[in-house]
């Protein structure tokens, strides 16, 4: 079984204009007795998933997710790309109709330690012609990418257009962002992702553990 998601910790990427993972002392021992803390967080930090309550208002929330979201088949494509360039993913597989999940390796995952600047600010991200074949996947319910999200902070037009189209209300795609696809087992089987909400709560995403196992 392999671990797709990344811990929380305070050094934790996220999108530029987001607010970083913050923690704050509540408790001391020589004060309370005990030690705890308090830690804040946007609902987009770290490995997460985007619900169509992120841009629809009739779309659902965190709160309507199980506790474990089962998907299988789960395929991994490679799409190697560099910098702040689109996928527009004109060479998807012919064989990907019954994939309930698509994980999309564009080889960023590299960067997110050794290159946090260019990782933030000029990743690639999803065209809105290639949401468009995505949702010409008749069973696919959730993506997921290697980047720290679908949109990129310098095309917020096309960025929004794609988050609305995989996220429309009455046949949504999960969108999973800031997974770790480094194993290089994920693209040569079919899996079975095991996704675990850390919220279930009326919110439009939350952080996730996100694990796959072989078929």
């Amino acid at each position: 079984m392999l671990l797709l998601s990344y811990p929380l910790g305070v050094d934790v990427p996220v999108f530029p204009g987001t607010p970083p993972l913050k923690v704050r002392t509540f408790q001391k021992i020589d004060v309370d007795g005990s030690r705890s803390s308090t830690v804040e967080l946007n609902t987009h930090t770290g490995s997460h998933i985007d619900l169509p309550a992120h841009f629809h208002r009739e779309g659902e929330d965190a709160s309507s997710l199980p506790r474990l979201i089962e998907l299988a088949p789960a395929r991994c494509i490679d799409v190697p790309a560099d910098g702040d360039v689109p996928l527009r993913l004109d060479d998807l597989p012919d064989d990907l109709d019954d994939a309930e999940a698509l994980l999309l390796r564009t080889g960023y995952h590299r960067l997110r330690d050794s290159g946090r600047d260019r990782y933030r600010d000029e990743h690639p991200w999803i065209h809105p012609e290639a949401a468009g074949r995505l949702l010409q996947l008749p069973k696919l319910k959730a993506i997921g990418m290697d980047v720290l999200s679908a949109a990129s902070p310098n095309y917020p037009a096309e960025g929004g257009e794609v988050h609305r189209l995989l996220l429309r209300p009455e046949r949504p795609v999960m969108i999973m962002e800031d997974l770790d696809l480094s194993d290089e087992s994920l693209s040569k089987k079919e899996w079975t992702l095991y996704i675990v909400p850390l919220f279930t709560a009326d919110v439009e995403a939350t952080s996730v553990t996100v694990l796959a196992a072989p078929l």
